[in-house]
């Protein structure tokens, strides 16, 4: 394994953000803008591709609101991205729990916006000593549950970077 390659990739994995929900288009969207709105946002983050198919079946699961009139919105756009981003490390029953949960004492702008700024917040802490976990029982359940998802999700990112470099390459 490369030492240098990984701390240039590192770093540049700690500049990573997520858009905030102002950020996101004040228009509605068809499924082709909105996948391609999700897969520029996530283009660093994800493994492969968000698909239509994938919308589909998330809308059919119930994890994302129905489109009006083949139109999709904001809440649309967030929920694409936190599913997107979590579906690596919990089933998609549990996400959907999660929403719910999030959204039933926020409004979903604010719920994904907190979400965004802690997971900008935490990958930004990466490779300094305060990326450890700090967190306090005081924390309600819901705050701590999205820094443990965060956490996994950006230690998980990681691990994957570390076995691609120590892999053999390709011929």
């Amino acid at each position: 394994m490369d030492n240098e390659e990984f701390i240039k990739w590192l770093k540049g994995f700690s500049e990573i953000r997520l858009p905030l929900w102002s950020e996101f288009p004040d228009f509605e969207l068809y499924m082709d803008q909105l996948i391609n709105l999700g897969n520029r946002y996530l283009e660093r983050l994800l493994e492969s591709k968000i698909t239509p198919s994938m919308v589909n079946s998330y809308v059919k699961k119930g994890l994302m609101q129905r489109p009006s009139k083949k139109k999709y919105t904001a809440a649309n756009v967030a929920e694409l991205v936190v599913i997107s981003l979590l579906k690596s490390i919990y089933p998609l029953e549990t996400i959907k729990s999660g929403i719910r949960q999030a959204i039933k004492a926020n409004s979903i702008s604010k719920s994904y916006d907190y979400f965004a700024n802690l997971f900008n917040q935490t990958i930004s802490l990466i490779g300094e000593r305060e990326a450890a976990l700090n967190f306090s029982y005081e924390n309600n359940l819901m705050e701590l549950t999205e820094q443990f998802a965060i956490h996994s999700l950006i230690y998980k990112l990681i691990g994957q970077k570390l076995v691609e470099l120590q892999l053999p390459a390709k011929k």
